[in-house]
Order: C-alpha cells, then structure tokens, then sequence
C-alpha cells in the first residue's frame, strides 16, 4: 500500500473511516472504489494495486466499517447497508469523486451491489469478486430456512457457518485461535471450502480445537502476509465487529434497509462484470444463473477463476488482468 496516500475522515454519523487513495487519475474518469470483504480490509488489494495501475485510474481504497483503522462499533444496527453506503460516499465528497466503478469481493462484492442501489447515478460500471449478485431481500428468512432451501438447490446447507458467526462466543474463538483461522480461511485440501464453512459445526470444532492440520495454500504461507492479516484483528472486539455484518443479516436489519429500495433499481442497468471462484464451494458459479436468468443483469460480462475464494491473495494479476480489460473494453480507461 507504500503507492497510496494514507487518509482518514470522521463521518456525519460519528464514525471515524480510515482510507487510501492514489495520486493518479483525472476528475473526467471514474474512480475504482475497492471494498473488500470478511476478515479482511484495504490491504486485501495490495498485490492488485500494480496490475491496475496501468489503467491511469485514481484508486480508493477504504477500510470498511468494524475493520482496520476504521471504528469498529459492535452494535449490528449500526451496520445498515444505508448507513454504511452514506459513510462511503461521504468519502468521495471528501475527495471531489464523482463517478465510481465499485469493485467488491466476498461480503464487500454484497456491499458493492447495495452501494449501487442506494447511490446508481454515481456508478459507471461494477465488478462483483466470488459472489453473485444478490437481489434485495425485503424478508429475511431463519438460518434453518436458509440453508434447507440452499441444500435443496445445491445439495448443502451453503450458509451452514452464518450459525457459528452469529453466535455469542464466536468473537473470542476467533481471537483465542488465529493461527487455526487462517488455516480455515486458507486451507489447501479438495472441497476444504465445502466442507469447513458449509458442514454443521466443523469451522467450530476445527479452531476451539487449535487445529492446524491442513495445508496451506502456497500464497498464504507468506508470513509477512499473515503477519499483517492478525495485526488486524488481535482482540475479541475487533472480531465482534466484523462480525456484525452477519449479525445484521441473520437480525434483518439488511432486509429491513432493502425495503428502501424501489423495485426498478433491482435490474442493475450498468455493465457488470463478475468473476466467480471455481473451488469456491459458498459461492459456487453456478449461483450467478439464477439472477441471469431472472434478467437482473442485462450487461453482464461473466468469468471463472481456477483458484480459492480469496483470489485477490492467490490470482492477483489475472484478477486484474480481468478487471482492465473490462474497463477499458467499456470505454472508462485508455
């Protein structure tokens, strides 16, 4: 991240966001806006900053609410996709940014879809990383109800692990047993992702164990990498915030915000491109049929990665490769 402006900005709200932004870029072209996702923050991007260099794009990169040097409030109501999306364009006002191509992986590729609902006339073109778009959701279902209707559509409870996040004692767990998480978060074992994050209590029963025994994936055997990732999360608290953007889903306080939503916006009318993860067994490529065939994304541009979830760790330069060829084939870089 040495190649961007460290900057901060309390909100209207109260809360304090920590961002980085890039020298380059003109103010008559968009803005790449970088949101990451669960457990990361900003510095999830750090190995893409150099491939997406090239489109002469400014770059603004946050940390998003309940990571890095941002507040990390543990009340889930204070993490509604309204607010958190006001919070974000606050900082573009701060950095006289108009037009934005919102780039969003895991949890931060949902935010990016609901970024965009709330402020569309802002954004030029988006890019969702591992997850398929996901259409408002104005009634949240129970967990049990979830994952009964995910395994009836694919064959297993894929949100089996949102009972472990939203759980009391989860926090603790997490910061009692972070070389084990990173072991969950980056195992290197066919299926690993099918069968810690999506079998009833195995993510449980792996880290309150102190379990390492899987393999690493080559990228997350870096220590500088891991390093940095635990400096990030080294209390309980800090976990609890993260997650709260779960909490906040399981509560209803996101569908409860997608009643703000008008109905026409649903059709996102802007070009997409979606990169999904082929060893990605929550968000499985498949999932993207079901908006497609809905005609939720008319300007879609679809492609699959041969790697993990965490593909901006393990793919860098072919995610980005990926990324400027749809900028500039959309026509916002030369």
């Amino acid at each position: 991240m040495d190649s961007l402006q460290e900057k901060h900005l309390d909100t209207k709200r109260g809360l304090h966001y920590r961002y980085y932004l890039s020298s380059s870029g003109s103010p008559s072209q968009p803005t790449l806006l970088l949101l990451h996702g669960w457990p990361d923050s900003a510095l999830l991007w750090q190995y893409m900053l150099q491939h997406l260099a090239q489109l002469k794009l400014k770059i603004v990169i946050p940390d998003l609410l309940g990571y890095g040097g941002t507040s990390k409030p543990t009340q889930p109501e204070l993490y509604d996709h309204r607010l958190i999306a006001q919070d974000v364009s606050e900082i573009l006002d701060a950095e006289h940014i108009d037009k934005v191509i919102p780039i969003g992986h895991d949890f931060g590729c949902w935010f990016t879809t609901r970024f965009h609902l709330h402020y569309p006339e802002r954004c030029v073109a988006t890019v969702h990383i591992g997850i398929a778009y996901m259409p408002p959701i104005t009634e949240m279902p129970s967990l049990e109800a979830l994952n009964a209707m995910t395994e009836q559509q694919v064959g297993y409870p894929r949100y089996s692990y949102f009972h472990f996040f939203t759980a009391p004692d989860a926090p603790a767990i997490f910061a009692q047993h972070m070389e084990s998480t990173w072991h969950v978060l980056h195992g290197d074992r066919e299926d690993w992702i099918k069968y810690i994050f999506c079998t009833p209590n195995a993510m449980r029963d792996f880290i309150a164990a102190s379990r390492t025994d899987v393999p690493l994936r080559p990228y997350a055997q870096d220590h500088k990498l891991k390093r940095e990732w635990m400096a990030g999360l080294p209390t309980a608290a800090d976990w609890e915030a993260t997650l709260c953007w779960y909490r906040a889903f399981v509560d209803g306080v996101q569908s409860e915000a997608d009643t703000s939503i008008p109905v026409e916006r649903y059709r996102l009318e802007l070009p997409v491109l979606t990169i999904m993860c082929e060893a990605d067994w929550v968000n499985p490529p498949k999932t993207l049929e079901a908006p497609k065939q809905a005609g939720l994304l008319p300007d879609l541009r679809e492609a699959v990665l041969p790697c993990g979830h965490w593909c901006p760790y393990e793919a860098p330069e072919e995610l980005s490769r990926m990324i400027v060829e749809f900028v500039r084939e959309k026509g916002f870089a030369g």
